[in-house]
């Protein structure tokens, strides 16, 4: 007698770790003839675990010069700090509409801390199950649609950003530009 096996929980950090990879990777495709290279972003293998949250204080006792803030590892000339986040499901239309979000606010105040660590700007890419990926910016991007405003954050498609030209997502990393 066979039993059928148990269905199989996605791991949140392999679940996380894997999207991390998937962006790297649409990342590097997008930007492969620009960069000249195949691989030009990466997965951070410490996904700002060293430098980020609770251990954020570490900033100012080692050395960051070469430190990578973020999810991913960013080609140098690159804009923006990237954080990624895959959840399975979206929070309530009324939290959204309300300001409410509290898994929200977490992501964006990581985002903003290794935007700020990196002297890069703030890039959170977040996906849900059965929701195509959106892209959170703090400024406004008047040449795209905006799918959505949270507080004083702007939503836009990731595919719709992606379209952008190489010049808005490189140049010198300032995160005033």
């Amino acid at each position: 007698m066979t039993t059928a096996a148990a269905p199989s929980k996605t791991n949140g950090k392999s679940k996380g770790n894997s999207f991390e990879r998937k962006i790297a990777n649409t990342l590097s495709d997008r930007f492969k003839e620009f960069l000249g290279q195949d691989k030009g972003f990466r997965r951070n293998p410490d996904s700002g675990s060293f430098f980020g949250g609770a251990n954020k204080a570490r900033v100012r006792t080692h050395n960051t010069e070469h430190a990578a803030f973020g999810d991913l590892i960013c080609p140098s000339a690159f804009r923006f700090s990237i954080e990624c986040k895959h959840y399975k499901s979206a929070p309530a239309f009324s939290a959204v509409v309300s300001g409410k979000v509290a898994q929200w606010d977490k992501w964006i105040g990581q985002a903003e801390q290794d935007s700020a660590q990196s002297n890069r700007n703030f890039l959170l890419i977040i996906k849900y199950n059965n929701v195509e990926e959106f892209a959170f910016f703090d400024r406004e991007l008047p040449t795209l649609q905006q799918c959505l405003r949270y507080k004083d954050k702007y939503g836009y498609r990731l595919v719709d950003v992606l379209t952008l030209p190489n010049e808005f997502f490189f140049g010198e990393s300032n995160a005033s530009s």
